[in-house]
Parts: structure tokens; sequence; C-alpha cells
């Protein structure tokens, strides 16, 4: 069950670019995937297992990837968040 739906994040050249929400449940799992701009399709990334994915180093070319997480129980249960943006501030 998610709580509090992650947000776009907005981030200067240099500075990190977090993402973060809210689940509740019992002994959850966490799936980070994102899509580069120009991308076909989502990868997964392995790198975040928890509640929160960043990008330590903003720059131009992250600019605009989009991010979603999928949130697994113990029971099997999957649920996921909105699909966030995390772009470059001008």
């Amino acid at each position: 069950n998610i709580t509090k739906q992650p947000a776009s994040v907005s981030a200067a050249a240099g500075k990190t670019a977090k993402v973060t929400f809210t689940a509740k449940g019992e002994g959850l799992t966490y799936t980070w995937y994102y899509k580069n701009p120009g991308a076909e399709k989502f990868s997964k990334t392995s790198t975040f297992t928890g509640s929160s994915y960043h990008i330590s180093a903003m720059d131009a070319k992250r600019s605009g990837r989009q991010v979603y997480c999928v949130v697994k129980d113990r029971f099997g249960n999957k649920v996921q968040t909105q699909t966030v943006t995390l772009t470059l501030k001008k």
C-alpha cells in the first residue's frame, strides 16, 4: 500500500536529485525502474533497494530520466508507484 506517492524533482547541476515515497506493509521489497530520455523502455536497477532513488550529480544527459518503483510485500502482493521525472534545474 503506497501511503505517499513520489513526486518529480528538479536539481541544479552537480547536486543530488532524490525521489522518495512511503509504503506500508509486511516484509516490503523495492524494485526501481528507470528510463533515460530517448530510450524505448524502462530498465531495472539493482543499485537502489529501498524507498528512495537518487542521481548524485545531476547533469544534462540524465535530465528527463523517468523512474518508478514496484513494491512487493511478503505475501506476494505488488503495487507500483506513479512514474516521476528527474530534471536539471535551469
